[in-house]
């Protein structure tokens, strides 16, 4: 025997939250289609969990960081990591452009200051050295596969798009001596103002600042 309503079950896929009452209300709906969809949201939300009570201790219900599995936090007892907002480490941006987890480290008397909404999305790496200081303003957002290494002062601001391969360093890492036996400065702030398009692969190196509303590209058609 032939039966439609068999076939329309078929046609539109199997959903177990069907037979729920409380299932017909749009946003608990909506959010149990995305969990079902994706259940890697799951072991995100409990993985954030125990990152925020490990370093933001009775703050931690607010979710200061929503962590991606494989996404990692290093920070020194001597560090401070400020979060006015929310810090998004990981997930995907474009397409999928590096598979691999965010990575933050912060050493003995470091600060980072995250200044509301900001993501480093897979295969970012954030550095700061001893003492150092970074800042990154609202709505600022970086993708797959970029760096910065920061051994003194870098500032971002707010409403920023930074592409994928990026490269921001404040430091030489090494001295030079000149011929009248001078040596260089090794480390000199970098400053990055608002609304900024960088383009992928670019260097944005020490010294360098960088006003409001500018486009910088490496490689122009």
């Amino acid at each position: 025997m032939y039966d439609d309503k068999v076939e329309t079950v078929v046609q539109k896929g199997y959903n177990p939250w069907v037979g729920f009452r409380w299932f017909n209300k749009s946003k608990i709906r909506k959010a149990l289609r995305i969990i079902w969809s994706n259940p890697k949201l799951i072991f995100n939300a409990i993985y954030s969990f125990f990152v925020g009570l490990r370093f933001f201790g009775i703050k931690f219900y607010r979710f200061p960081v929503i962590v991606d599995v494989g996404s990692k936090i290093r920070k020194s007892r001597k560090a401070r990591l400020q979060v006015d907002g929310r810090l998004y480490l990981g997930g995907r941006y474009i397409g999928e452009q590096s598979g691999d987890g965010a990575y933050l480290k912060l050493a003995r008397n470091s600060t980072c200051h995250i200044e509301g909404r900001v993501k480093l999305g897979p295969g970012v790496r954030v550095i700061l050295e001893p003492g150092a200081s970074l800042t990154i303003g609202d709505n600022t957002y970086i993708t797959a596969s970029s760096v910065i290494h920061c051994a003194t002062s870098i500032s971002i601001g707010r409403d920023c798009a930074i592409a994928w391969g990026t490269t921001i360093l404040d430091t030489d890492f090494h001295t030079i001596i000149y011929e009248d036996g001078k040596q260089n400065s090794i480390s000199k702030p970098v400053k990055i103002g608002n609304r900024v398009w960088i383009g992928c692969n670019c260097t944005i190196l020490k010294g360098v600042t960088i006003g409001d509303n500018c486009v910088i590209a490496r490689i122009r058609l």
